[in-house]
């Protein structure tokens, strides 16, 4: 988050975002035990906003609060990672669908150079900016809808799970940056059916993607033990 736009949020806001992408981003991993004061130095907070911030994330589900140990990074569960996605799907392509129909100029060069910019972080293997601009371009792309409740709710479910699992294949990225296209070229069409239904295939693709992640990691921890 940029130093001008943190101007226009409070400490406790600033606090929230800092440690959510944090966590989302994948600089604290699941499991991983948060101290407070190590909070405070490591993204820069004070006291006050670090434990309102964490206290926030644990009503969010980002993290879990244990007895005399503090706060840890929730764990991630295949399940209920299939359950967001699934609803993410509905609603991120219902929204596609209506930001379709009001789609303009201005609509498609935006999502155009988020894609663009999409497609030079994958280049130079900058992981930080290529999530930053996959998110602007749904972003983009979800608020055409002119819906702020459903706006809110597909908010919600991006702040369910670590954005970073998704980037860490290589392959997964090229094959999500060619369904990124398709959605682009519906919509540069006005087709909100067919526009919705490339949204809706992305998002379930990426949890097919995530899954096998999930079982991968598992498999790995097995053979450890």
């Amino acid at each position: 988050m940029s130093e001008v736009r943190e101007r226009f949020h409070t400490k406790r806001e600033v606090a929230i975002a800092r440690m959510r992408d944090a966590i989302l981003l994948g600089r604290y991993r699941p499991g991983q035990v948060l101290r407070q004061v190590d909070l405070m130095a490591d993204l820069d907070l004070g006291a006050t906003p670090a434990r309102e911030a964490a206290l926030e994330l644990v009503a969010r589900g980002l993290l879990v609060h244990e007895s005399h140990r503090g706060v840890r990074v929730a764990g991630l569960d295949a399940e209920r990672a299939r359950h967001v996605y699934e609803v993410r799907a509905l609603l991120e392509g219902e929204a596609a669908r209506l930001s379709s129909a009001r789609a303009d100029d201005d609509a498609i060069d935006r999502l155009t150079r988020h894609l663009q910019a999409m497609e030079r972080a994958f280049e130079a293997g900058e992981r930080k900016r290529l999530a930053a601009a996959d998110e602007r371009f749904h972003r983009t792309l979800c608020e055409g809808a002119g819906n702020p409740v459903l706006m809110r709710q597909i908010e919600q479910l991006w702040e369910q799970f670590p954005r970073y699992m998704l980037w860490r294949k290589r392959e997964r990225v090229a094959e999500s940056l060619r369904e990124h296209k398709a959605i682009l070229k519906q919509f540069s069409r006005g087709d909100g059916d067919a526009t919705a239904s490339a949204v809706h295939n992305h998002i379930l693709h990426g949890l097919d993607a995530l899954a096998a992640m999930l079982r991968d990691d598992a498999s790995r921890a097995g053979s450890d033990e």
